[in-house]
Order: structure tokens, then sequence, then C-alpha cells
């Protein structure tokens, strides 16, 4: 059977039946060179007494002699494991760990046992990571409980399952070495089988809706009475009423000038396409690969903002939401935030020793080196009547300026981040009447 046939097919075992009983689960050993069936007894069984059902049966007349390239059928219940660890590797915000029902300290690589179960509040985030890679991200107002996770020692083969009981699940899924090796995404509604792709998950349960959406690879997806299988860029929903799919997922979103440097006091990107019908999910990072996910929000309109940015680099991964409620193409962009803001503030009057001044004032944010430079223009004039540089100071007051209408702007030159940085604030319009 090929990789991708067992994937599909949501079969990672074989199955034993015992007269009219239902088929309970089995492993499939292939035996090598030097194998006896004792020896396996010893080394893999729970009980190696347990040898002598898997004689009876294999139909095996020696324990003693095994003929190499033998297949084994063995009940899954006689084998030993070992649990696989999910790890919490970053989280923010409002974030419980609990297990029966009671509420486990947050602490970032603390492992996470069978029957945990991870909520997370408003634009809150958690990480888990499993020791082969895989990647499992869980968003903002989500509910995930973490099924049976376990490695066969006897022949190696992992089985991870995962259940979404509210809100959304996403797995980045190391391609799996063994074609009986499986991870599996359950809802009340559905169950989603992978062996190596990048798909997320979603269950309501106000409407007792799931969905899946496929990033990279192939997943397949399992209703009460059918089943689909989802290429890339495709979704399905699955209802009491039945499974809709394949589904095309929502183009990508595309973000007006995103290697633009952020240098506002709110970060702020302009969504040009697609038009969403139910709005954008957005996540921010301090890594390409998203393992510090440093925030998440959900807009409805074309807009994405972030507050008290530090300076540094980001990436942000954007998302579009379709009028059923499944979640497009990803697409991801990295930008610099380097605060720079720079506000004038009206021109102030005052008489000193018969002498009319002007005393111009400017605000700035940020960090870095910075001097100004001044510029007043008389209105209809192409030259500055004033062209002030190398200011250390936030003002400059001025004399002898005659009766008219003027346009005034300071530039701020900032060296930050090994370069530097100019800005212009807007030309401000004032009048000195006769």
């Amino acid at each position: 059977m090929s990789w991708r046939a067992a994937a599909l097919s949501g079969l990672a075992f074989a199955a034993v039946a015992s007269g009219a009983r239902a088929a309970e689960p089995a492993e499939v050993y292939v035996v090598k060179k030097g194998d006896t069936l004792y020896g396996l007894a010893q080394a893999y069984f729970v009980r190696p007494g347990d040898y002598r059902t898997v004689q009876r049966l294999n139909a095996i007349s020696n324990p003693r002699r095994l003929a190499v390239g033998t297949r084994l059928t063995v009940p899954a219940r006689l084998l030993r494991t070992r649990v696989i660890e999910a790890r919490l590797g970053a989280y923010r915000g409002a974030v419980q760990v609990s297990l029966s029902g009671r509420n486990l300290p947050l602490t970032q690589g603390a492992v996470l046992k069978e029957g945990s179960v991870v909520a997370t509040g408003a634009n809150a985030f958690v990480r888990l990571d499993l020791p082969d890679g895989t990647r499992l991200s869980i968003p903002s107002q989500s509910r995930v409980r973490l099924g049976r996770m376990i490695a066969v020692e006897m022949t190696g083969v992992v089985r991870r399952e995962l259940n979404v009981e509210a809100g959304r699940l996403e797995s980045e899924v190391i391609p799996l070495r063994d074609p009986r090796d499986s991870y599996i995404v359950r809802t009340p509604m559905s169950v989603s089988a992978v062996r190596g792709t990048v798909f997320r998950v979603a269950y309501d349960p106000a409407t007792s809706k799931a969905q899946t959406e496929v990033v990279e690879g192939v997943v397949k997806v399992d209703g009460k009475n059918e089943g689909t299988v989802l290429a890339a860029n495709y979704g399905a929903l699955v209802t009491a009423a039945g499974s809709s799919g394949p589904l095309p997922l929502a183009a990508a979103p595309t973000v007006t000038d995103p290697g633009r440097v952020q240098d506002e006091a709110v970060v702020r990107f302009s969504i040009t396409a697609p038009a969403a019908a139910g709005g954008y999910r957005a996540r921010l990072a301090a890594d390409a690969g998203f393992l510090e996910v440093l925030g998440e929000t959900a807009v409805e309109t074309p807009q994405v903002s972030f507050e008290n940015l530090p300076d540094g680099v980001y990436f942000l991964r954007l998302a579009a939401l379709d009028d059923r409620g499944l979640l497009g193409a990803p697409a991801t962009y990295a930008f610099e935030r380097r605060l720079n803001t720079l506000a004038t503030t009206a021109p102030a009057s005052s008489v000193e020793d018969g002498v009319r001044r002007y005393r111009f004032r400017w605000e700035v944010g940020g960090a870095g080196e910075r001097t100004y430079r001044l510029q007043l223009f008389r209105q209809g004039e192409a030259a500055p009547v004033i062209d002030e540089a190398g200011l250390a100071q936030q003002d400059l007051t001025v004399t002898q300026l005659p009766p008219g209408v003027y346009d005034w702007r300071v530039m701020s030159r900032t060296f930050a981040g090994g370069r530097y940085v100019e800005k212009w604030s807007p030309l401000e319009r004032f009048e000195i009447g006769r």
C-alpha cells in the first residue's frame, strides 16, 4: 500500500476478528532474522506470557522458529507503547490548560498529557510542539483536547489524535515515515486524517458545523455517512445534514505597499483583495515560522492594525473568510517596524522687548539620534524664506516676519537601525495679519 493510500483509508492498523465478536485493533510485524516469538514477547509485550495468544492467532507451530518475512498479527492491547509528548511551545493572552477538571500551571516547555484541554480566550494563542517537529497552533476562542498519542515499541508506528471541541486547530504535520502512522483530528461531526501536510480544523458547537481547510498536501475528511478528499486550497463543511466539498478556498490577501517601513504609532495594513464576505484573520509573529506569535485579530473591514509594537522585523499572516465561514489561503508578509512619528503644533505668537516672535514646535516619537530641518514658505513662492537645518531642539523661534499667508513644515532626520531616515511633516498653513 502506498503512503497516500494508507493515509486516506483512515485505517492505521490491522483488525483481528474472533468468531462473531467485533474486530479489535492489531499491529502487523514483519519477522526479521533472529526473531523468536519468545524474544519478541519479552521485548515488546506487556505480559510476556501473551505469546501464546499470538501463537494461536497466527497458527505458529514452534514459537522458537519463525520464518523471516512472516507477517505476525498482534492485538494492539498486548503491546507496550510509549507516550508521545506534546510540549507547550509558546502562549500569549488568556490561556487555560486543564486535566480532569483541574487547572494546570502555564509553563513554557511543560508536557501536556492525554486528556489535557487547552482553551484560549480573545486575542490569545497557543503553540504545541511534538517531538518530530510537528506544530499545533490553537488560535483565539478555541478549545482542543489531546487524545491518545503513542508510539508502538514493537513496530515504531506513531499514532496521534486530537479533538477540536470548539474553535480552530491548525496543524503543520511533518511527513510520517511509515504508511501505518497516523495523525487524526476529530470534531463531533468529522474526522480528518493526514500524513504530512498543513491544514486547519474548526468546529462551532452552536451550529454543530465542522470545517476543514487544506493549505498544503492532501487530507481525507469523513463525516457521519460520507467522506471527501481535499487537496491544497480546498475545504469542506460537515453538518448533521451531510458534507459539502471540496470547496475552493478564498485567494490569499494582498496588501498595499507591504514593504514600507511601519513608522506611525499604530501599525496598519490595507487589504486590496479579495473582498471577503466574512472578514479577515491576521496573525503577527516575530519569526517567519510563526513559532513566536505576538498577536492575532479578526476584522470585518479590509484594514488590520496593531498597537504598542516595539521596533524590529515582524511577520504578518493574513487569510480571508468566505460567506460559508471557510478560511482561505494564507499570505505572509515581512515588514520592518521603526517608530518615527512627527507632529507639528500651531505656531505661538508673543511680543518681547517690542519684537514679535513666532515659535514653531513639533513632537516626535521613536528611538535614534535626530536632527531637524524647518522650512517656511510664503504662499505662492517655491523657494523657502526660512530653511534651517541641523537643529538639535524641537522648536525654532522666528522674528520679523512680514504680514501674509505662510506654509511651513519640519523634517526629522533619524539615525536608527544602522541608517538615516528622513521624514517630513505635512505642510501647515498660518497667517500673519497686518
